[in-house]
């Protein structure tokens, strides 16, 4: 595939690393992001001084500026990051949530098919499905509309998914969808970075609920690597989820108690709170055979969670003036109920 690729969200948490891996790979990136409060290009500050890199500062929700980018630029492929991510945020904001995952969708999906561009990767995610208490996920099991779906977000990016793959009679549209995401720069309000800056700052670790709560935890690089994979050799028309199985499954609860070991930091700081969210899946779970086929395969999530923790430890200068933003949007930390035994 010839190097042009327009990256939406590309500064970003997930995004940016893989424009990063795009650029040493030798391809040309335009990365084109609004910078919310999730946006960041100090993210790319190591590779964004190159020539084949290119910035633009573009909400995906504006039709008439993404028909002219597209139209402008004439890129190859479009890897669509950009997206509201957050569950919580989604519950105060939801017209926000529709206005930019799906509207943007559309907006990008409609210059591609104006414009030419050979291939559109769509990044969905692994909640499209809901929850289930056994087994795993395969692409077909995905319903069309939003009855799987809990919360706004995941409403928004189910309408997005169903968009993206109605457009496969007129556009190589390729749709990935990625289970729970962790790693460097991820902004500390996702439930990993808030408790690894939490326990840095001497805070409690808040675990809501039971904490027996199960998610897939898949590495960022792990992702980008996917997201270039399916970009070079996804069927076109495909889904792929995209997640680690681990043995045995993670629960919140595991994750938090690791973290309090591996940090060394006293068992009192992980506490449990009487508060959780309305609604909150019990466990997500997918099959990945069909991404596996193709080459892909993740790392070690222990090795990962522990250079993930590292990285945080040497960046508070990056996550330390982000942290009460971060922290504003919950109501947990009144409702600690009582202490979890590590």
């Amino acid at each position: 595939m010839e190097s042009k690729v327009l990256v939406t969200g590309g500064a970003g948490f997930l995004g940016s690393h893989f424009v990063r891996r795009a650029l040493n790979g030798g391809r040309e990136v335009v990365n084109v992001d609004c910078l919310t409060y999730a946006g960041d290009q100090r993210r790319l500050a190591d590779v964004s001084a190159g020539a084949g890199y290119q910035f633009v500062n573009l909400d995906v929700a504006d039709e008439s500026r993404v028909k002219q980018l597209v139209a402008d630029e004439r890129p190859v492929a479009i890897v669509h990051y950009a997206a509201e991510s957050h569950v919580t945020r989604s519950e105060s904001d939801p017209d926000r949530f529709f206005r930019t995952n799906v509207e943007g969708t559309r907006n990008l999906l409609q210059a591609a098919v104006a414009n030419g561009v050979r291939r559109v990767v769509h990044v969905s995610t692994d909640e499209v499905y809901g929850s289930t208490l056994s087994g795993s996920f395969k692409e077909p099991d995905k319903l069309e509309g939003t009855s799987q779906a809990a919360s706004p977000y995941s409403q928004s990016k189910a309408l997005a998914d169903d968009l993206a793959r109605s457009y496969a009679d007129s556009l190589d549209v390729v749709v990935v969808r990625p289970t729970n995401a962790f790693g460097p720069w991820q902004y500390p309000e996702k439930v990993l970075p808030r408790w690894i800056t939490r326990a840095l700052r001497g805070e409690p670790l808040l675990v809501w609920g039971d904490g027996l709560y199960v998610r897939q935890w898949l590495y960022c690089e792990d992702f980008a690597s996917a997201v270039d994979l399916v970009l070079e050799s996804g069927a076109p028309g495909e889904v792929y989820n995209v997640g680690p199985t681990h043995d045995p499954e993670i629960t919140n609860l595991d994750l938090a108690k690791w973290l309090v070991q591996y940090l060394g930091i006293s068992a009192s700081q992980l506490q449990m709170t009487g508060y959780d969210r309305p609604d909150h899946d019990r466990r997500y779970a997918v099959d990945s055979s069909k991404i596996r086929a193709l080459g892909w395969s993740p790392g070690d999530v222990w090795s990962q969670l522990r250079k993930t923790v590292d990285w945080y430890r040497s960046a508070q200068r990056w996550w330390e003036s982000l942290v009460g933003e971060a922290e504003s949007i919950y109501n947990d930390s009144g409702s600690v109920s009582k202490k979890a035994e590590v």
